[in-house]
């Protein structure tokens, strides 16, 4: 089988969450079923599988989310030949004119248009991306051949508005990330390791609005009264979003907040063992990589309970509050002081039970199933 991936947005360095999915899905495709041909559109030549045997790059320099997208990329796509054409995200281009295999990773910017860097244009262009983004996911839900979604949360979430989707949606869900096999060994951390006398919680991601990190400061002032050693880093690209949020700290004069902006994965290892948990205020998401990511070092997550968290994390080794209640992020805190060293024994043991269910593996198998694949099977979604 000839097939063909959007790989654009590859690499976490490039889009965090759907770069790594894209990555990792690919990663272990290749492991699996190498006798496939995979041609991969991409940004740049010289990607993670360039030399592969079994792997072929098609290098255009079109962004995402563009009009150049629309216009440019259903030609491109056109003239790969390919079997199957796999989009790992909404942005189909509308004048697509061959079946294709679409992944929606959630809804947010329908729930929460605000949520996004569109929301800092003028009010016109604001306006006519929404109506854009609108009109492509709906063209890309009732046009495709599968709809490929991480988790039930999602599958739900497409269905209550588009019931006829339900006949071609398949989970397929995600893997734990590679960094749990990176970097130091996880088994060297002991709870008693940990260093009490300054001691951090730790936030990694974006600062738009439907990730919770207000919520978190709003808290702090709180928190930082009943823990005056207690300290938050915050790692994450310092863009408009994340520059608002500096920006008040040091209007409120909340103290003990540390902005350490884009880190990489060496830093980030480093950051997630050093800390006394991770903190993951989201009100919206597909899947969760993050506080996945920070269980895969044995790291202690308090995370809220919007959408899929539960359903991705499981209920043991996690703190969770109710989301954007910032009384019970403090109420989380405290649980989580009570018994610093215990929280963290737990994460650890939760961790290995977590890689069973999350497997890039199988996540691949089940894609490759929807390809068409017959060595692999991806059941349709059905509640039940």
């Amino acid at each position: 089988m000839r097939i063909a991936i959007d790989a654009r947005m590859m690499g976490p360095e490039t889009t965090r969450g759907i770069g790594r999915y894209i990555e990792e899905l690919i990663a272990a495709m290749l492991a699996i079923a190498p006798e496939h041909r995979y041609v991969l559109v991409t940004r740049i030549p010289d990607h993670r599988f360039a030399n592969h045997p079994s792997v072929e790059t098609v290098v255009v320099h079109i962004p995402w989310y563009g009009l150049r997208e629309q216009i440019e990329m259903p030609q491109i796509f056109a003239k790969l030949h390919s079997d199957v054409l796999h989009i790992p995200h909404w942005n189909v281009p509308i004048l697509v004119g061959r079946p294709f295999i679409v992944t929606i990773h959630d809804l947010i910017l329908l729930h929460d248009p605000d949520s996004a860097k569109a929301s800092t244009r003028s009010l016109p262009v604001r306006w006519g991306k929404r109506l854009g983004y609108r009109a492509v996911l709906r063209h890309a839900i009732q046009n495709a051949e599968k709809i490929l979604v991480p988790t039930v949360w999602v599958a739900r979430d497409i269905i209550a508005d588009n019931v006829a989707a339900v006949s071609k949606i398949c989970v397929t869900g995600e893997g734990m990330p590679r960094i749990n096999i990176q970097g130091s060994n996880v088994e060297y951390r002991d709870p008693s390791d940990l260093n009490f006398s300054s001691p951090y919680l730790l936030y990694v991601g974006s600062a738009y609005p439907h990730k919770g990190l207000q919520d978190v400061l709003s808290a702090w002032s709180m928190i930082s009264k009943i823990y005056p050693k207690l300290c938050l880093k915050i790692a994450g690209g310092k863009d408009v979003f994340m520059q608002r949020q500096e920006a008040r700290t040091i209007r409120e004069g909340l103290k003990r907040i540390f902005f350490y902006g884009r880190v990489s994965e060496d830093e980030l290892v480093r950051l997630y063992d050093g800390a006394i948990a991770f903190v993951y205020p989201s009100h919206f998401e597909g899947f969760g990589l993050p506080p996945l990511e920070a269980l895969a070092r044995g790291c202690p997550v308090i995370s809220s309970d919007a959408g899929p968290l539960p359903e991705v994390l499981g209920k043991g080794g996690v703190i969770f509050f109710r989301s954007g209640d910032e009384t019970a992020i403090l109420s989380a805190v405290r649980e989580l002081m009570r018994d610093p060293c215990q929280v963290r024994r737990d994460a650890v043991q939760l961790g290995p039970s977590l890689a069973v269910r999350h497997d890039w593996k199988q996540a691949a198998m089940r894609t490759l199933g929807a390809y068409g694949d017959p060595h692999y099977h991806c059941a349709t979604w059905h509640e039940g």
